[in-house]
């Protein structure tokens, strides 16, 4: 099965997920708990046992905006935080109770630094998607994206509102709602 973001599917994520789970301890977040807040450095990273989490900020308009989703079995964490000690351009907040292996971001920083061909691919991966997800509002309808969205993950409906959804696909929640109307007659 497809993950949930395309970077997950070009790398292999094996040697996270190991690090984690030998040598991370393991941590109970709540539903609503932050796992970072925007504008801090992140400290540690992690790997999802079980939950999920988004990736929010507030706009200019003081909007809250969804702007990603992790879930099970995923990476908890943020490249340019972590691997370059730069500040959080986003909170990460637990969509439900999930369970992290966290471990210190010198950990992955340092795995990443001895293989630099992974780190390389890694960083064209985080490219690659973000690369795709703009080009992806001018080639798709907000109605295909929100079939798409579905179709990639449809337990999102259980874990994230329909406003969260709609600032995710970038439209409003009147447009969203017209949408799942035309779905549901």
């Amino acid at each position: 099965m497809a993950r949930f973001n395309p970077f997950e599917d070009a790398v292999d994520f094996s040697f996270w997920k190991e690090i984690c789970e030998k040598q991370g301890s393991l941590r109970h977040f709540k539903r609503g708990d932050f796992f970072v807040h925007s504008g801090d450095v992140l400290k540690q990273v992690g790997w999802i046992a079980s939950g999920s989490f988004k990736h929010s900020l507030i706009d200019n308009a003081g909007n809250h905006k969804a702007v990603g989703f992790v879930f099970e079995g995923a990476v908890l964490a943020n490249y340019m935080s972590a691997m370059l000690g730069k500040k959080m351009p986003t909170d990460i907040i637990a969509l439900e109770d999930s369970e992290v292996f966290l471990v210190p971001v010198e950990l992955m920083r340092n795995h990443l630094a001895y293989d630099p061909t992974l780190n390389i691919h890694f960083v064209q991966a985080l490219f690659d998607q973000a690369y795709n997800h703009i080009l992806n509002d001018y080639r798709y309808t907000p109605e295909e994206r929100y079939h798409q969205l579905i179709k990639r993950y449809p337990r999102i409906l259980e874990l994230v509102s329909v406003g969260e959804i709609a600032s995710y696909l970038n439209i409003s929640r009147r447009q969203l709602h017209r949408i799942r109307e035309v779905k549901t007659k």
